[in-house]
Order: C-alpha cells, then sequence, then structure tokens
C-alpha cells in the first residue's frame, strides 16, 4: 500500500529537539524503567491478590492480560495518538497513567478497582510502548537497535526492581499488597515530570494510517506475538507456578528478579553486537534457542534447576526482544512510517500477547501447571521458526519489503 510522508522540510523541522539529544537518551532509559514494575509487582503478589479477591486463575490470568490487551489496542490507534499529541506530550501523558494506575491500586480491595486500575496503567504502558520507537527512529536513525537495547534493559531494570522490591513492601506493610502495588505511582510521576514536552513531529492523516495490507508487517506481528506470549506468562505466573512448587513467596519472587535481571543482560550484550550486522537472523536464532531451553527445563525439570533456567530464559529473551522491536525501524524508511509499522506489528502482537496468561491460566485451572507450561514451549518455538524468515532488508532500498 502506498504510504504518503510529510513534506521532508517539516520532517526536518520536527527533528530538531528543542533539548539535547543526551537528554533524550536519558528519558528515554527513564521511561523505560517505569513501563514494567506495573506488570511485575503484581506478577509476585497474584497469588495473594487472587486469593484476596477471590479469584479463580483463570480470572487471575485475565487480571494479568489486563496491561498486555490495552498494548495491543492502543498500538493500532498509535498513528492517531502520535498525531494528535505528538511524541513528547504523548509521553507525559502515558507516564501520568502509568501513576495513575498505580495509585489506584492502592484501594483494590474490589476486583472491578483492581481491574480499572490496572487497565488504566496498561493503557499507560501501552502509549509509552507505542510512542518510544518513534522518538528513536526520529532522533537516532542511525543506531536504532542500540537505542532500543537501552530502552529494554531499562524496561528490564524495571522489571527487576519491581519484582525484587515488592515482597519487602509487603512485609513491611504487614501483608497488605495495596501498597505494594501503589507506591510505583512515584517514580512514574517524576518521569512524567522530567519528561520533554517539546518534541513534536508532523501531524495530519498520514501519521494516522496503518499498513494493514502490508504481509510482511503481518509476519513480524505472529514472530513477536508468539515471544510476547511466553514473555506475558512468564511475568504473570512464574512465581504462582515456583509457589506450587513448595516454595515461599520471597523465593518465587527471587526467582522472577533473576529470570529480569537475566534479561538486562541479554539486552545489553546481544543489541550492541547486533548493531554490526544487517541480517538479524544468527542473534534471533540464538537468543530464541536460549529462551526454549529455559522453558523446556522449567517445564521438564522445575527442581533444581530452578534459577539456571531462569537465566538461560532471561538471557534468551532479554536478548531478542529488543531485536523484535528493531525489525520494524529496519524496514521503515522515516519515522512517520516507522511509527506506523511499529504501531501495527506490537499492536497485533500484544493483542496475541494477551491470551499468554488468560490461556495459561485456563489450561492451570483445567489440566495443571505442567500443561501450561507446553503451552509457553510451542510458542516460543513458533516464535523461533518464524525468526528465521526476517532477511535482511537490501541496502540500496529505501523501503524493502
Amino acid at each position: 500500500m502506498p504510504l504518503t510522508e510529510p513534506p521532508p522540510a517539516a520532517v526536518k523541522a520536527a527533528a530538531t529537539p528543542a533539548v539535547g539529544l543526551g537528554w533524550i537518551a536519558v528519558m528515554i532509559a527513564v521511561a523505560g524503567l517505569n513501563l514494567r514494575p506495573l506488570l511485575t509487582s503484581l506478577g509476585v503478589s497474584l497469588e495473594a491478590v487472587r486469593l484476596d479477591l477471590g479469584l479463580s486463575s483463570a480470572g487471575a490470568g485475565l487480571l494479568a492480560a489486563v496491561p498486555t490487551f490495552c498494548m495491543g489496542a492502543v498500538a493500532l490507534v498509535g498513528g492517531w495518538l502520535i498525531g494528535r499529541l505528538g511524541i513528547g506530550v504523548g509521553m507525559r501523558v502515558a507516564l501520568w497513567l502509568v501513576a495513575m494506575g498505580c495509585a489506584l491500586r492502592w484501594a483494590g480491595l474490589q476486583p472491578a478497582v483492581m481491574f480499572a486500575a490496572t487497565l488504566l496503567g496498561g493503557l499507560g504502558v501501552a502509549c509509552g510502548q507505542v510512542l518510544i520507537p518513534v522518538v528513536v527512529k526520529q532522533y537516532f536513525p542511525g543506531r536504532a537497535a542500540l537505542m532500543m537495547g537501552i530502552f529494554t534493559t531499562a524496561m528490564n531494570l524495571g522489571a527487576a526492581v519491581g519484582a525484587a522490591a515488592t515482597p519487602a513492601l509487603m512485609n513491611g506493610a504487614g501483608g497488605d499488597w495495596r501498597p505494594a502495588l501503589g507506591v510505583w505511582a512515584l517514580p512514574a510521576l517524576v518521569a512524567a515530570l522530567l519528561w520533554p514536552a517539546r518534541l513534536e513531529r508532523a501531524r495530519g492523516d498520514a501519521a494516522r494510517a496503518l499498513p494493514w495490507r502490508d504481509p510482511l508487517a503481518w509476519r513480524m506481528a505472529l514472530f513477536l506475538g508468539t515471544g510476547s506470549v511466553a514473555y506475558m506468562s512468564l511475568l504473570a505466573w512464574l512465581v504462582p507456578f515456583y509457589v506450587a512448587q513448595g516454595h515461599s513467596q520471597a523465593q518465587g519472587a527471587a526467582l522472577l528478579t533473576v529470570f529480569t535481571g537475566a534479561q538486562i543482560a541479554g539486552a545489553l550484550l546481544v543489541p550492541p553486537l547486533a548493531q554490526f550486522k544487517r541480517d538479524r537472523r544468527p542473534a534471533l536464532a540464538i537468543t530464541l534457542a536460549l529462551l526454549m531451553v529455559g522453558v523446556a527445563g522449567f517445564w521438564w525439570s522445575p527442581e533444581p534447576g530452578g534459577v539456571l533456567w531462569a537465566v538461560i530464559a532471561g538471557i534468551g529473551l532479554g536478548g531478542s526482544f529488543p531485536l523484535a522491536l528493531t525489525l520494524p525501524l529496519d524496514y521503515a524508511a522515516t519515522p512517520t512510517e516507522a511509527g506506523r509499522l511499529s504501531a501495527l506489528v506490537q499492536g497485533l502482537a500484544m493483542l496475541m500477547g494477551a491470551l499468554g496468561p488468560l490461556v495459561f491460566g485456563v489450561l492451570r485451572d483445567g489440566y495443571g501447571f505442567p500443561a501450561a507450561m507446553l503451552f509457553l514451549l510451542l510458542s516460543v518455538v513458533a516464535s523461533f521458526l518464524i525468526g528465521l524468515t526476517f532477511r535482511p532488508p537490501p541496502a540500496n532500498e529505501e523501503n524493502p519489503r
């Protein structure tokens, strides 16, 4: 489908930031830090939340899936969001929503309140994930893989901090999970105040249309979606899975911290190395193979190798996720097209990924944890096979397919 771009002068003018590139890079990392505690703080306390709210495993899985559903739905209207708000104000709104969602969880003893709070925060996370790739493409076009690696490293660090600190916060609150989840509003509020609002980009119809007829976009979405099924499911269910093996809540939370910490290592190591190669397939194959080994280990032998499997799976996921987010930037010619392609790919992928925690909970209710873990393994195998199909875009084509 032909793509209409704004006049070059408009793009050039929009690419001139009101603040330095160094500060933009710092704020990309700060934003990333605040886009995961909403998820991991719930993951480490999910069993306590489920019992207090009287939810089934399927109901708890649905609660954990809400932010991912938001990511998918918001991403599909990301072009409209960018066109209406711009990337400066848009990111501020995103971080405000995260802060409001976390704060509302403090009053979450009713299921409806907890679902509403998670929905609100999930909308903020979704907006942030749509807008950051556009910022990267616009201001760091020659270092897209590196900057997406920094962004995902920051997200993984935020996830690890959320997983590690929430149990201690619960203990400090006498076992009450509400303040332990609500306190994450504070760093999100600070990030919203610090984010530079004067980052604008061209507006209009070109920023709103999504490339629905592009088969490459659908293939990228299927690739990212199958990986997201495993990622979102492990964030939500890894702690309850190990609690069911006889471990304490604190031990399960420590394992989730190891898993998210290993993702930081993967995100730090893989994207900078992949930056020097236009063909992403070797790096994708290695990292997704590691993720397969880790998930297979959880399924076949959760004891005593839990820490080992968490490290292997975390490195694989941490390395593959930023590369998957970079693929739309590789195939996009301009920031506008990058935003549209990323929005469609992330939207469809996150809608797929949202099914992960829900299906996992349904399988746990019906067949137990082994069947649910097998479901995750099959998802990673599918992601591995699809990832092998992405040949490097020809260097002499402006918009390769």
